[in-house]
């Protein structure tokens, strides 16, 4: 399972808008075609809802399937075969 990190896209631990953006759009979402992905945000105290959204959004159009949480308990949020099915 692949790692992205929400820190990642922080600046020490706290999102502005602009400093998101530009990394946002920095990101090689391509890394995770088809792959199952876990969304991290250990550490992290406050992050905004709009993060987990545009994060997941985009995620959504590349991976396979999406979960968050920590490495021993993930929880799956997306699975691309149960979308595929409604259309």
């Amino acid at each position: 399972m692949e790692l992205l990190e929400l820190k990642d896209f922080s600046e020490d631990g706290v999102f502005f808008e602009d400093d998101f953006d530009k990394r946002f759009k920095a990101f090689d979402w391509k890394q995770f075609q088809d792959k199952s992905v876990r969304i991290s945000a250990c550490g992290l105290e406050q992050i905004p809802a709009w993060v987990h959204l545009l994060i997941g959004i985009e995620l959504s159009r590349h991976a396979r399937k999406i979960f968050f949480g920590d490495s021993s308990q993930p929880k799956r949020i997306f699975k691309r075969e149960e979308i595929d099915k409604v259309e």
